[in-house]
């Protein structure tokens, strides 16, 4: 009565309790207008969508389309195929009217608790691999962020840019020497890293095996090189040490991909899990007849659920997830780059732009050119940048004396007027530098 009280539940249109307003709608509902206000602000994850208890009714109509459904459906099959041969042979024995052998529960008593240690450890260790791997991509956000911030701070615009630029392209080729990917998605990272990088840079990458590596090796030689400039040795430090930091996300990166979890491990609980379902229904039969076979596809759906959702995130970088309409990788790796590279993008124009600069650019696009995620080049924005500040100093100064003959006093107006531009308004700070 249970499972057909679901599967109508699960097959009506509209829920069988009456309408009740949620008391998350109105957290959601903020997340979806705060959403709507930061149009720039693109997160790794949808904010807006939380999982609750409220939405149990349609976690039910979408179960037919589930990813774990479709990966266990050769083992539901298989033990359901031989439930419905043990129901039938006892059928048949019943007719006859002969005596069903009893079959003592005891042994499948005993062992349940170890099965289910074995499934609860599974799911753990592949978690811990999955949530390792988010942390190592959280850090390369935090320390590509912290490289862009020091190589403005530290250095000059000449110097600054191709660390910026390498800065944006590295976790783009650390996604794909971790995933791979498909045709269309690597010839689509080739594009982003032929617009952030020199043509000669593009021809090396590709020539290595380990491209991470390679774009650190050129960060360590750029911050190197600083030092002929002035850059103290104390300031090469710390960039020296974000770049380290990456290389450390990178072994760390590389450890999850190259070792999983032992085979004999896996093994053992796989067919620990098959021997135990497969002889459940010679338990069962006796006493629920032929209800032993919605039982028996209710316990194989969850029990393989399980062991098939530690399968799924033990492969944090390749896994992919989704119902049969939304397919989505499980670490949105791709999203958490494009993330990185507006945030360098931003960090050059705060700190280079409205600074005056006359910023130059690795490669000379056309200036009406835009790079991809609205990656503009930095030479269009420094010029603009550089008119507006001139028209500001304009206004200033025009409100200043303004401010001065209504007051009527020559002392006032010297007061109130602009103060001498800095070091990094008239340039002389490239100069210094």
């Amino acid at each position: 009565m249970l499972v057909l009280a679901c599967s109508l539940l699960a097959l009506s249109p509209a829920p069988l309790l009456p309408a009740r307003r949620s008391p998350l709608a109105p957290r959601r509902a903020a997340a979806c207008r705060c959403a709507q206000s930061m149009k720039g602000f693109s997160p790794a994850y949808d904010t807006t969508v939380r999982y609750a208890a409220v939405d149990w009714a349609r976690n039910l109509r979408t179960l037919p389309g589930s990813l774990i459904l479709r990966r266990i459906k050769s083992p539901l099959l298989f033990n359901i195929v031989i439930t419905f041969l043990i129901c039938l042979l006892h059928a048949a024995v019943t007719v006859t009217g002969r005596v069903w052998p009893t079959v003592i529960p005891l042994p499948h008593t005993l062992l349940s608790s170890a099965l289910g240690l074995l499934l609860v450890f599974r799911t753990n260790a592949a978690y811990d691999r999955f949530w390792e791997a988010r942390k190592q991509w959280g850090i390369v956000t935090t320390e590509c962020r912290a490289l862009a911030s020091l190589a403005c701070t530290y250095m000059t615009p000449q110097q600054a840019m191709p660390m910026l630029t390498l800065a944006a392209a590295f976790p783009v080729v650390m996604k794909n020497y971790l995933r791979g990917g498909s045709k269309s998605s690597q010839e689509r990272d080739a594009r982003r890293l032929r617009a952030l990088l020199a043509s000669e840079e593009v021809d090396a990458l590709s020539a290595v095996v380990n491209q991470p590596q390679f774009v650190l090796s050129r960060l360590r030689q750029l911050g190197q090189a600083s030092s002929v400039a002035g850059v103290t040795e104390k300031e090469r430090e710390m960039l020296f040490k974000s770049v380290a930091v990456l290389g450390d996300c990178v072994s760390i990166c590389e450890r999850i991909y190259n070792t999983p979890i032992p085979l004999a491990y896996s093994r053992h609980t796989s067919r620990f899990l098959v021997i135990y379902v497969s002889t459940l229904p010679l338990v069962l039969v006796a006493a629920l007849r032929w209800a032993t076979l919605p039982v028996m596809l209710t316990v194989c759906w969850a029990l393989f659920g399980i062991l098939e959702i530690g399968n799924l995130v033990e492969e944090p970088f390749t896994a992919v997830v989704g119902s049969t309409s939304v397919m989505m990788h499980l670490l949105p790796l791709t999203e958490v780059c494009r993330t990185i590279r507006r945030d360098v993008r931003s960090i050059a124009q705060y700190s280079l732009i409205g600074k005056n600069y006359s910023v130059p650019t690795i490669q000379q696009y056309p200036s009406k050119e835009v790079m991809p995620d609205n990656f503009k080049t930095l030479r269009e924005l420094a010029s603009n940048s550089s008119n507006s500040t001139k028209r500001r100093t304009n206004r200033t100064a025009a409100a200043a004396q303004t401010a001065a003959q209504t007051l009527g006093s020559k002392a006032n107006a010297t007061k109130l007027a602009v103060p001498p531009a800095t070091p990094f308004m008239t340039g002389d700070f490239l100069k210094k530098r």
